[in-house]
């Protein structure tokens, strides 16, 4: 059941539930079942959570009706269902997927499915797709177009990130950690990641060019707990954004949602001898 922040009563709920069972059934019966009843409540709720999201929600020190708080809800998710669709349709005019098939048919056909299908009035809540590709950011907490909003952006981020190479450059990478990556499920914009921070771990040593790189990187990461290596990844996160996108914040952040997994990754990769299964250097 969605959050009921403006604590609201059941007895303020229900006259607004019902009025939505009855827009539901268009006015043509006064009954629905136990779970069409329990969604109905649930879009309510939703669109009351919406509202409380607004920075004029209690404007005047006055707590809006249920009733209220319900309609300047729905009216909000309209607009940020139309604002998240313009969002959408400006990242795909320069969208590349890199040739792995399931980012393509997320995009570019499974997103303009939940437009289609997203119901602001009746199940706002839903969130229609089940979002095949996996971005860096948990996605299980977001329903409705709280899901969409950050998982476009999650996408947007990582065409920002990828852009900034040449599609070849990042192809070439692709198919060295793993041939058959085209028909894969993981995000590619984490195995391009990995192999830059890879690159910038190995800049700490000064080396003959001729010593194995993996090798190399092996030692580095020995010398560091978990913890500290993943600062290390994130300082390196910072000082590359810093450099190549002008130190865009939401980026940095973004990526570093992965610094914690990878870093884990590596010190268990160099403790097995199994470094390049995770990285492409």
């Amino acid at each position: 059941m969605i959050e009921n922040k403006m604590q609201y009563t059941m007895e303020e709920l229900f006259p607004v539930t019902a009025e939505l069972a009855k827009k539901y059934t268009s006015g043509e019966s006064t009954s629905i079942t136990f779970e069409q009843a329990e969604r109905l409540m649930e879009a309510v709720l939703y669109c009351i959570s919406a509202c409380c999201e607004q920075k004029d929600a209690l404007a005047g020190g006055r707590k809006p009706s249920a009733g209220e708080a319900y309609q300047r809800g729905y009216g909000f998710i309209q607009e940020r269902t139309k604002a998240c669709l313009k969002q959408y349709n400006q990242m795909l005019s320069g969208f590349c997927a890199y040739g792995n098939e399931n980012y393509y048919d997320t995009v570019c056909n499974a997103i303009p499915g939940f437009f289609r299908l997203y119901d602001a009035r009746f199940a706002p809540q839903e969130t229609v797709i089940s979002m095949d590709y996996p971005v860096l950011l948990p996605m299980t907490q977001w329903k409705g177009i709280d899901a969409m909003e950050r998982y476009i952006m999650c996408i947007h981020l990582e065409q920002i990130f990828l852009g900034k190479f040449e599609e070849q450059e990042v192809r070439f990478v692709l198919v060295m950690f793993q041939k058959s990556y085209r028909g894969q499920f993981y995000n590619i914009c984490s195995i391009f990641l990995r192999h830059l921070l890879g690159i910038l771990l190995l800049q700490f040593e000064r080396r003959e060019k001729s010593e194995d790189r993996y090798a190399v990187l092996q030692e580095i990461v020995r010398r560091y707990p978990r913890e500290e290596l993943q600062k290390i990844l994130n300082q390196a996160v910072d000082a590359l954004v810093c450099k190549m996108w002008k130190g865009q914040q939401e980026l940095a952040e973004y990526l570093k949602a992965d610094t914690e997994e990878y870093s884990a990754a590596l010190v268990r990769a160099a403790e097995n001898g199994s470094l390049p299964a995770i990285v492409v250097l």
